[in-house]
């Protein structure tokens, strides 16, 4: 843990705790988890926002780990720099064993925060939090902070005709 910043460590009653706390709002929006937390779901999207969650959950989502004893020298995918056999590392399934983090290096590539409880989604060779993964598949409303209903889950967007007919 010595090499995150000391308030981003998660230790009870800590600015690092509240840290986690808010990063767990914000990288995972529960809008984005389950149909349960959306407000405005209309019923025509239901089945593409169900559609949308399957494919992340299947494909794209998944959780890292961390190995305190890193069996050879690697470098580390975000910043090339070395990570050397003994070091503590972080590995993400969905890129293999021969892929490594430093654990301050294992960030979403939009926000560039931290991801929270080693939880992220894959796209493109690259490591989102959930919620910036949901924003390159289609749009959050800035009212509401749910995807926007005018984007297929693939992210084709509708033109003015399909609007207009729903």
């Amino acid at each position: 843990m010595n090499q995150l910043p000391n308030h981003k460590v998660p230790r009870l009653d800590s600015p690092g705790e509240k840290y986690r706390e808010k990063q767990l709002m914000v990288q995972l929006p529960r809008q984005d988890l389950s149909e349960a937390y959306c407000r405005y779901l209309e019923a025509g999207s239901r089945r593409a926002f169900i559609d949308f969650v399957m494919v992340r959950n299947e494909m794209a989502l998944d959780i890292a780990y961390v190995k305190d004893t890193l069996p050879t020298d690697m470098d580390c995918r975000k910043c090339q720099g070395a990570l050397q056999a003994g070091d503590l590392a972080v590995f993400a399934p969905k890129f293999g064993e021969q892929v490594a983090w430093h654990p301050a290096c294992f960030v979403c590539h939009r926000c560039d925060e931290l991801l929270v409880d080693l939880t992220y989604c894959v796209k493109d060779g690259n490591l989102f939090c959930e919620r910036h993964y949901a924003e390159t598949i289609k749009p959050r409303c800035a009212a509401c902070d749910e995807g926007c209903d005018a984007v297929y889950m693939y992210g084709i967007r509708m033109t003015d005709a399909d609007t207009d007919a729903t």
